[in-house]
C-alpha cells in the first residue's frame, strides 16, 4: 500500500466530487426553472424507474469486477470482456421491456421514459468502465469519463433554457450526455488495458453473474431503498408531490460527494487488505470510517437543518419554498446514511455480502411498509420521515455486522482459540 497515492486519490476524488455536485446543483436549478412543476416530477419519476430498472440488467457484476482487478490486475482485461459480454444482451432487453411497461402503465410518461432508458444504458455501461478504473485505482480516468459527461449534459441544458426548450428537449440532453459517458469510458479503458473482445453467450452469463448475485442484491437493494420513496409517491401522489419529494432528495443524494471518495478510493484498499489477511490494519482503518463518517453526517444534519430554507431558494427558487421541512427531514438520515455507504462497502470487501443484504433487505420492507402508510396521509414529509427510520435501522445492523466480522477474524489469526466466522 502506498499511503501518499491513497492521500492523494482521495483529494483528488474529493475535488471531483464536490465538481460533479456543483454542475449538479446548477442542473437541477435550471431545471427545476426552465421546466413545470408537472413536467419536472415527470423527468425525476422518469429518471427513478429507468435507472433503478436498468440496475437489474448489472446482477453484481460491476462490483464483483472492482474486486477482482483490484487483486489481480493483470486479468483486468480478461474480465472486462466477460462483464460487457454478459451485460449487453441483458442491457438490450431492458431497453425493450421498459418501453413496454411505460407505455402499458403510464403512456403520458412514455415520450420522455423512452429517452430516459436510453441515458440509463448508457450509464451502466458506463458504470462497467469505472470498475475498471477504480480497480486499477486509476481515480482520474473516472474522473474524466464522468465528469465529461456532466459537462455535456449541463451545457444542453443550459442552451434549452437560453432558447426557452421543453421536457423533450431537456430529455434529448440526457441522451447526449449519456453517449458521451460511454465515449469518453471505452476510450479511457481501450488505453489502459487494450482492445476488449465481447463475445455474447449463456456459459459467459453463469460464467460473470454465478458468484456476484449476492453483490446484485445488495447494489438492488441499496437503490430501491434510495427509489422507494419516489416511485410510491408517482403512484399513490400527483406528479406535483413528486416534484416536491425529489427536490429536497437530490438535495440529499448530492450530499453523498462528503462519503462517496471512501468508496471509489478505500474500496480496493480494503479488498486488498481482506485477501492479505491484514485484520488488524483493516479493523483500524474500518472504526476511523465509520466514525468519521458519522460525525460528517451529523455536521451536514446541523447545518442543512439552519440553512434549508436559503438552499432551496438558491437552487430551486421559490416556487419550491414547500420542500424545505422535507429537505430538514430527509437530512436527518445523513448520519445513518453515510455510516451504511461505509458498511456495505467494507462488507462486499471481506466477502460478507450475504450478511448485508439481509440488513439492506430488512431496511427496504421496512420502507415500503411504512410509505404505504405514511404517504397517504403526509405526502412527501411522510415519506421522508419513513427515509430516515429505514435508513438509522440499515446503519445500525451494518455498522455492528462488519466490525464484528473483521474483529471475529482478527481473534481467529490471532490464534487464541477462538472460532472466526466464516461466511460465503
Amino acid at each position: 500500500m502506498n499511503p501518499g497515492k491513497i492521500r492523494r486519490d482521495l483529494w483528488i476524488g474529493l475535488a471531483s466530487q464536490i465538481g460533479y455536485k456543483a454542475l449538479g446543483f446548477t442542473i437541477l436549478a435550471m431545471l427545476a426553472r426552465q421546466l413545470s412543476q408537472q413536467d419536472y416530477g415527470k423527468l425525476m419519476f422518469a429518471l427513478s424507474l429507468c435507472l433503478l430498472a436498468a440496475l437489474l440488467t448489472d446482477l453484481g457484476a460491476s462490483q464483483d469486477l472492482v474486486r477482482r482487478v483490484a487483486v489481480r490486475p493483470a486479468g483486468a482485461r480478461r474480465r472486462l470482456g466477460l462483464v460487457l459480454s454478459a451485460r449487453l444482451p441483458l442491457l438490450a432487453t431492458y431497453l425493450l421491456a421498459l418501453n413496454v411497461w411505460v407505455a402499458l402503465t403510464k403512456p403520458d410518461l412514455w415520450p420522455v421514459a423512452a429517452g430516459i432508458a436510453i441515458y440509463a444504458v448508457c450509464k451502466e455501461l458506463h458504470r462497467t468502465f469505472s470498475s475498471l478504473f477504480q480497480g486499477l485505482r486509476r481515480i482520474v480516468d473516472s474522473v474524466w469519463a464522468f465528469g465529461g459527461g456532466l459537462i455535456v449534459l449541463c451545457t444542453g441544458v443550459a442552451l434549452g433554457s437560453l432558447l426557452d426548450r421543453g421536457l423533450l428537449w431537456m430529455v434529448g440532453c440526457y441522451v447526449t450526455s449519456g453517449l458521451a459517458l460511454v465515449t469518453i469510458g471505452a476510450t479511457l479503458a481501450r488505453r489502459r488495458v487494450g482492445d476488449v473482445g465481447v463475445r455474447c453467450g449463456a456459459r459467459r452469463l453463469r460464467g460473470v453473474f454465478g458468484q456476484s448475485v449476492f453483490l446484485f442484491g445488495l447494489t438492488v437493494m441499496s437503490l430501491v431503498h434510495f427509489s422507494a420513496d419516489t416511485l410510491m409517491l408517482g403512484y399513490l401522489e400527483s406528479y406535483a408531490e413528486v416534484a416536491r419529494y425529489e427536490a429536497a432528495a437530490k438535495l440529499l443524494e448530492a450530499s453523498q460527494f462528503l462519503v462517496r471518495p471512501l468508496t471509489l478510493i478505500l474500496f480496493p484498499v480494503c479488498a486488498q487488505l481482506a485477501t492479505r489477511e491484514e485484520w488488524s490494519r483493516l479493523l483500524r482503518l474500518l472504526r476511523r470510517m465509520v466514525l468519521g463518517s458519522a460525525g460528517v453526517g451529523l455536521l451536514a444534519c446541523v447545518a442543512v437543518g439552519v440553512l434549508a430554507g436559503p438552499i432551496v431558494r438558491i437552487v430551486y427558487s421559490l416556487a419550491y419554498a414547500e420542500s424545505v421541512p422535507v429537505l430538514r427531514v430527509l437530512y436527518l438520515s445523513t448520519p445513518g446514511l453515510y455510516v451504511a455507504t461505509v458498511g456495505t462497502f467494507v462488507a462486499v470487501a471481506v466477502h460478507r455480502e450475504r450478511r448485508a443484504l439481509v440488513a439492506l433487505s430488512v431496511g427496504v420492507a421496512l420502507n415500503v411498509a411504512l410509505n404505504f402508510w405514511a404517504i397517504p396521509r403526509y405526502g412527501a414529509v411522510g415519506a421522508a420521515w419513513v427515509t430516515v427510520v429505514s435508513q438509522s435501522v440499515i446503519a445500525v445492523w451494518l455498522a455492528v455486522e462488519v466490525l464484528r466480522a473483521v474483529r471475529a477474524r482478527l481473534t481467529f489469526d490471532a490464534g487464541d482459540g477462538s472460532i472466526g466466522v466464516v461466511d460465503g
